[in-house]
């Protein structure tokens, strides 16, 4: 009866977090957290011998890898780079950058590469940047943000401009969920890298779906919440959720919609036609991001979302520590959606993973 986790073999993935919110409230719909426990054995009367079995479990069930385990967003910050980019004119909606494969404009020990490479993306504007991941692409915004008036690159003033916009996310503070969180870092290193979500950005899955979530309705940054109402004894309402908003992203609507074209553009053009979400009855709008953050283990893989694309209700955002690809963190998010949106498709079939993505 010996049960073994991927855990306890160091094998990865094993483990994840998914956060779900009602994108025009900051409402948490679902948070979750792997590998987690049975609560019902800890509410009320505590079963003593399996709260010391928890403690013990080397898998770490107690930690909410949603709200203290922080990850770099990689690709997925790309959709701020764009909008920091525009904003502080770096680049605007019609620019198109040639891809080059290896970014040689700013000398460092090791030059970026574009994911592609040796390949190319060859010629692409915004759209298509984001729905192929262009990493190139970002470095020259990073780069051009980072480049003053007399064509001279300065570090800082890039990373500025960058942290100025994530602040506007909310990614400079917790999302203020009512339980513990751990605090969000704004990359302070690397203008280049930092513009494709490394550098040093990491931040939790609550704080990136909070970020999410702001782009799914357009410029609102809620606080997020767990607790929707409490009531007395009595069943008389003490306390509402008052859907705090914490900021607000204002800019240009040609610009939101050349955000969510491409996020829309990254599902239906650069998912697999025949993947879960592309196949459920809802239209998802999307960015993958794979990122490194120790060469010894492989990259995160991280997803974050929003459905309807016409008209935004929810947001899913899947992170998966040392998960590979970012595809496995969108196959997870089409199960969700499926769950939401198109049961009879999981009730009706048998289904099978077969998302293919690159980033």
């Amino acid at each position: 009866n010996l049960e073994i986790t991927p855990a306890q073999l160091a094998l990865y993935p094993c483990e994840g977090s998914v956060v779900v919110t009602d994108v025009n409230s900051g409402e948490i719909l679902a948070m979750v957290s792997y590998p987690s426990y049975d609560n019902n054995k800890l509410t009320n009367s505590v079963d003593s011998d399996y709260y010391n079995k928890l403690l013990n479990d080397k898998t770490k069930p107690l930690y909410n890898r949603s709200t203290q385990q922080r990850t770099a967003p990689g690709s997925t910050y790309k959709m701020l780079t764009t909008i920091a980019g525009v904003q502080e004119n770096a680049i605007d909606l019609d620019t198109e950058i040639l891809d080059e494969s290896v970014f040689t404009k700013v000398s460092t020990q090791s030059s970026p590469k574009c994911w592609i490479s040796p390949g190319t993306h060859g010629l692409i504007g915004i759209e298509e940047a984001l729905e192929v991941s262009c990493n190139y692409f970002f470095y020259e915004v990073g780069f051009q943000l980072s480049t003053t008036d007399n064509g001279t690159y300065v570090e800082s003033l890039g990373l500025d401009k960058l942290s100025k916009y994530a602040q506007m996310f909310g990614l400079d503070r917790t999302t203020g969920i009512e339980i513990a969180e751990s605090d969000p870092n704004i990359s302070d290193t690397d203008a280049i890298r930092s513009a494709i979500g490394q550098g040093t950005n990491s931040f939790t899955a609550t704080q990136i779906s909070r970020y999410v979530t702001t782009i799914a309705n357009s410029g609102t940054c809620y606080d997020l919440s767990l607790i929707l109402e409490r009531k007395d004894v009595n069943g008389n309402v003490t306390y509402t959720d008052p859907h705090t908003v914490s900021g607000m992203v204002s800019i240009p609507d040609s610009l939101w919609t050349t955000v969510h074209n491409g996020m829309r553009r990254v599902v239906t053009n650069h998912t697999d036609e025949n993947a879960l979400i592309n196949r459920i009855n809802v239209d998802v709008a999307g960015k993958t991001g794979t990122a490194q953050e120790d060469k010894t283990k492989p990259s995160h893989a991280l997803f974050v979302s929003y459905a309807p694309f016409d008209n935004p209700e929810m947001s899913v955002t899947t992170v998966i520590p040392y998960g590979y690809s970012s595809g496995n963190a969108e196959e997870l998010a089409g199960f969700i959606y499926a769950y939401l949106y198109d049961k009879a498709l999981l009730e009706n079939e048998s289904v099978t993973g077969n998302t293919n993505v690159s980033d």
